[in-house]
């Protein structure tokens, strides 16, 4: 347009063709050092395009729901420790990919559900309805691990775990899968009570006190110190089994 105009005062049609042509040309420069790239923010240093409101709102309820499902099992057991705030914040950053502001957010959705503990099935039923069914069984193993920071599986983690796993919609098949990756499936200990796994928790109890009163060191005591060392020893097998069955099943 200012090459058209030019011309015009100038006069002549040579004249106007070129200079048109001219203002083409320089138009055509300017744009090229000004224009955003199509993947980019408008920042113009390559980093991702800012998200929507709509999906920060979603990223802001998402983690409000996964920190109330970390807390409700690293409280499972007593105070929540240092290292099991390394465990969750190292999921969020490696895991979900995290930057800096979001964790700023999880670090405060974690103590404020320290002080006011949410409805871990409210919590378990926003972040099934997020998830795929392979994403829930990945969440279930990362909150195991938390769990086991402190290298024990207590009965209260295992039935927060339990609970959890019921709201994400999976099954006690499911849970038991987890348990196997993290314990083994247990089929020695269960072969020691003559049983298997699939075996009731009621077939347990029973099968370990007809064995334990069977294989008690003082029924042998008449027979000699051999007899007693020997019935010691398939005694203690015996009760360490069962408690690693009960280890596993959470009893």
């Amino acid at each position: 347009m200012l090459g058209l105009a030019v011309g015009l005062l100038i006069g002549g049609p040579l004249a106007i063709v070129l200079l048109v042509i001219a203002g083409l040309a320089v138009g055509h420069q300017v744009d090229e050092l000004h224009v955003l790239p199509s993947d980019t923010a408008g920042n113009g240093k390559g980093e991702p395009a800012p998200r929507s409101s709509v999906e920060l709102a979603a990223q802001d309820h998402f983690a409000r729901h996964l920190c109330a499902l970390f807390i409700e099992v690293a409280r499972a057991d007593g105070d929540v420790v240092r290292d099991e705030v390394r465990v969750v914040r190292e999921y969020f950053a490696d895991r979900l990919k995290y930057g800096p502001e979001a964790l700023g957010l999880v670090r405060r959705y974690l103590k404020e559900h320290l002080a006011r503990p949410p409805s871990l099935e409210d919590s378990a039923a926003a972040c099934r309805d997020e998830l795929s069914t392979s994403e829930r069984l990945l969440l279930l193993e990362a909150l195991y691990g938390l769990a086991l920071v402190d290298g024990h599986l207590h009965r209260a983690e295992q039935e927060t775990l339990r609970r959890v796993a019921q709201g994400l919609g999976l099954s006690e098949e499911d849970l038991r899968s987890v348990t196997a990756r993290h314990f083994g499936d247990g089929e020695v200990h269960y072969a020691r009570l003559g049983l298997t796994p699939d075996a009731s928790d009621a077939d347990v109890k029973s099968a370990f006190r007809k064995l334990a009163a069977t294989h008690h060191p003082d029924r042998v005591a008449n027979l000699g110190p051999g007899a007693v060392e020997q019935a010691s020893r398939r005694f203690q097998e015996i009760r360490e089994s069962y408690e690693e069955i009960r280890r596993l099943r959470g009893l």
